[in-house]
Formats: C-alpha cells, structure tokens, sequence
C-alpha cells in the first residue's frame, strides 16, 4: 500500500501565521487588524483578512499546495482608507511570501508545519465587496506548500 499523508488546515496556518506577523508592524493601518476565515453573510468588516483555502493539489506523498485566497477590508470614511487598505493588502501579500522557510505553529498539530515554496497566483487586486458591491476590497491569491506528516 502506498503511504499516504495527513496535511495541516491551510487556512489555520496562514491566519495563525499572519495575526503573528501583523501584530509586530508599526504601520498604523496594519494597528487593529482581525485575521480570520470568515465573514457573516451580508456584513462587511472594518479592519479585517479573511483567508480561505480555494484548492490546490498535493505535490507528493508528503507536501500539500494549498491555494489560498486573502481578502482585505478597511473601513471607509477617510479619504485615505483606499490607500489604506491597498497598503494592507501589499503588506498582507509579503508577509505570506514570507512565509517560505518558516516552521508554523498551530494547535491540535504534533509539530510546527513547515511552508517550504509559496507562489503567487494573483497579486493585489481590487475587487467589489461580496455584502456591498458599492464598496471595494482587495484579494490575493498565493499557494504555499506545506509538510504533511504520516497518516
């Protein structure tokens, strides 16, 4: 029988890794950003990336390639806030290419997950808000590659 893999939740990965990184940034539009995977239907956040896994594929019997998918929402009301939430999203998009190389903690996984190689599929792009087409957030899409370990 050929040895098969269990792989770590993605999007757990990405947003444990992100709250971490978006935590330490002295930019004042990265202050107060909730990280998470999900959105209530027809609500619009403030301050917030949510990150959920789009497909991918698994690369060998031990390396996951998930594609995932950020988006970015800053809120409105200043003339600066486009700028803001593009800002965010840049920065968003470079600390998950950093990722590459790093061992990530998350809970209920026996060992740090190791993200070995990170694409980029779609750079920042502004897109209209799913609750609020009136309104403009901005997406990204990467796909990082991760260890698995032994089923």
């Amino acid at each position: 029988m050929r040895p098969v893999a269990l792989y770590p939740d993605a999007e757990l990965v990405a947003v444990t890794w992100l709250r971490a990184r978006l935590a330490e940034r002295p930019e004042p539009y990265a202050a107060g950003v909730t990280v998470g995977t999900k959105v209530a239907p027809g609500s619009t956040p403030s301050k917030y990336v949510r990150v959920r896994r789009l497909g991918g594929l698994e690369l060998h019997e031990v390396a996951d390639s998930p594609r995932l998918q950020a988006q970015v929402w800053f809120q409105p009301g200043s003339v600066t806030d486009e700028k803001n939430r593009s800002d965010l999203a840049q920065l968003v998009w470079a600390l998950l290419r950093g990722i590459r190389g790093q061992d990530v903690t998350i809970p209920g996984w026996p060992r740090p997950v190791t993200c070995y190689r990170v694409a980029t599929f779609a750079g920042p792009t502004p897109v209209p808000d799913p609750a609020d087409p009136a309104r403009t957030i901005t997406q990204l899409t990467v796909e990082i590659g991760m260890r698995g370990r032994p089923a």
